[in-house]
């Protein structure tokens, strides 16, 4: 018998003999079906007829195939079959679960990122989803990204920005207060999780920024403050005037004290004589 035209199937895929490759020549120009020819390891009916005739026609006569071969070729190839009806219906369940998810797509070399709106396929059976509101093949997605990693990576880049744009150490003065204060919020505002995707380098620089931040400012309250002081200090200083007016007083009420009269008295008493 001519060489076997049905090869072995290995972990589900087909491997093809020599005499297969020879006989299915035809398929990939004068395919009779109305689908495109076959490539590859996929493989359908009438591609297995195909091969049957093929055998039949260049098997030896005088030592033709007996019936238990094509017994064993058709259940090889129904064994192909229901592999690849699986396999589809694995792969279709795969990219079903990605709608709602955030993936990492390879389009031209260029990363796109995003969630998936929704699956489709084509009448050829390739798999497509919808993420940005553009079409790609489920082939081309890179990675699978879990939402709770993908919102702590964007926080950070985004806070990784926020302290790009703050001062040195050395350099930070007053003026830097809301810069900082909005840093420190960010970070504070992060749960456990997030913060850990925070870089110790960029936690230690904080602190120390904060610790500088807060001593500029404490020296700053403490000037104002003294120099309020000395301000209600010279407001309160009485005025020279204040001080001449102070002492006629004092002088005027020693004089009544000597004569033990004020002056209103005598005025008084002098009219009550005279009348």
């Amino acid at each position: 018998m001519a060489g076997s035209l049905i090869g072995a199937v290995t972990n589900g895929a087909y491997t093809k003999t020599a005499a297969s490759q020879e006989a299915t020549k035809s398929d990939q120009t004068t395919s009779t079906s109305k689908t495109p020819g076959k490539t590859g390891n996929e493989y359908d009916q009438e591609m297995f007829l195909q091969l049957l005739v093929a055998e039949m026609q260049y098997q030896d006569p005088l030592q033709p195939s007996d019936n238990k071969d094509y017994v064993a070729q058709l259940a090889s190839f129904t064994q192909i079959e229901a592999i690849q009806s699986v396999q589809k219906d694995m792969a279709s369940m795969q990219a079903n679960s990605l709608v709602g998810k955030m993936v990492v797509i390879n389009d031209n070399n260029t990363e796109v990122e995003g969630r998936v709106n929704y699956v489709t396929s084509d009448d050829d059976g390739t798999l497509y989803v919808n993420v940005n509101d553009k079409t790609y093949k489920v082939d081309d997605i890179d990675s699978v990204v879990d939402d709770a990693y993908y919102n702590a990576v964007t926080i950070v880049q985004t806070f990784n920005e926020m302290v790009a744009k703050l001062p040195s150490v050395e350099n930070v003065t007053l003026g830097d207060e809301k810069a900082i204060t909005d840093v420190l919020n960010v970070y504070n505002s992060m749960d456990t999780y997030t913060q850990s995707y925070v870089d110790q380098k960029t936690v230690d620089y904080l602190k120390e920024l904060a610790t500088v931040f807060d001593a500029l400012k404490k020296a700053k309250e403490d000037a104002d403050k003294e120099a309020a002081e000395k301000a209600a200090q010279v407001n309160n200083t009485p005025k020279a005037e204040d001080t001449t007016g102070n002492q006629e007083t004092a002088e005027a009420s020693d004089k009544t004290d000597n004569t033990g009269t004020s002056p209103v008295a005598e005025t008084e008493g002098a009219s009550t004589g005279e009348s």
